[in-house]
């Protein structure tokens, strides 16, 4: 049985491992058949697109605290 992901562009998401591990960037695309992402990363100032696997990363869902 094959894992289900629902990733969408414009999400966006934290590194969980790697290089880049703890960053976080914006969903750029997603392709469902090779399960990965391009998403775009701010590094040194500037945002550059890395492609990931979906295990990568994890969802950011922001909430307002009371």
């Amino acid at each position: 049985m094959k894992a289900r992901f629902n990733y969408s562009v414009g999400e966006i998401v934290r590194i969980k491992s790697g290089a880049f591990q703890s960053f976080t960037g914006r969903i750029e695309e997603v392709d469902d058949d090779t399960t990965t992402l391009k998403v775009m990363v701010k590094i040194f100032g500037r945002y550059e697109p890395i492609e990931l696997r979906f295990l990568d990363v994890e969802k950011i869902t922001f909430t307002e605290e009371e």
